[in-house]
């Protein structure tokens, strides 16, 4: 994804807090969800003066902790619980795909995610694995 940020000019924060995370998981299709929610923050920022988007990665007990956040737009309040529903969609072209299949990858992970948005601010997706 960095070819694609660069070329939009949206700066990457990369936090790893520990150097050696562990978790037991299926890279191909934890990448699937990463380049996902990478792709939705950067449409998110398309508007941001100064776009950012965060991704961090922690240990905390057994799970693995990855967080990606922007200074987007934020998501309307109303539409938080609709997200993952399989397609719908807040873009013209969206499919209504993505979120809702990186939300059965997590699941098949036994994992959890979560989102917080606040609109005019952006909005932050939590991954517990």
């Amino acid at each position: 994804m960095q070819p694609t940020l660069d070329q939009k000019n949206i700066q990457l924060n990369v936090i790893l807090k520990e150097p050696r995370l562990i978790g037991v998981l299926d890279v191909n299709l934890i990448e699937q969800v990463l380049v996902n929610l990478l792709a939705n923050a950067t449409e998110a920022v398309r508007e941001s003066v100064e776009p950012k988007i965060g991704l961090s990665a922690s240990q905390k007990n057994n799970l693995l902790i990855i967080r990606i956040s922007d200074d987007g737009q934020g998501i309307e309040p109303e539409l938080l619980d609709k997200i993952f529903i399989p397609f719908f969609s807040t873009r013209k072209n969206g499919s209504g795909i993505g979120l809702s299949l990186c939300k059965q990858i997590i699941l098949l992970h036994k994992g959890n995610i979560q989102v917080q948005s606040i609109v005019g601010e952006g909005t932050v997706f939590e991954l517990e694995l």
